[in-house]
């Protein structure tokens, strides 16, 4: 007999840009980020992009530079995706949040 022990997991979702953003660790896994939509009558997801990181990689955001004109993005690793400038202070305040990773 083997005990199992539930897997905890901390999301992140919201709509970006007419998709939606996801942003989710478990205990046990890397950070993955993706953007996907649902299309049709059955709402099928969608994938339009998709990134893990490496082990003990965390993803980090860049606020809106408007002296630059440079859009606020998400980046995990070398992939980067653009936020609405609304959307980078929750996003931030989630990984302040879950900084450890997993659920608390």
């Amino acid at each position: 007999m083997s005990a199992r022990t539930a897997v905890r997991q901390v999301e992140f979702t919201a709509k970006c840009f007419g998709a939606h953003l996801g942003l989710s660790r478990s205990d046990d896994n890397p950070w993955r980020m993706s953007l996907y939509t649902f299309v049709g009558k059955n709402r099928t997801h969608r994938g339009i992009a998709f990134a893990c990181a490496r082990p003990g990689q965390m993803p980090r955001v860049n606020l809106r530079d408007p002296d630059t004109d440079t859009p606020a993005a998400l980046w995990l690793g070398s992939a980067c995706i653009d936020l609405p400038a609304s959307l980078a202070p929750k996003v931030q305040a989630f990984l302040a949040e879950h900084a450890a990773g997993g659920a608390p």
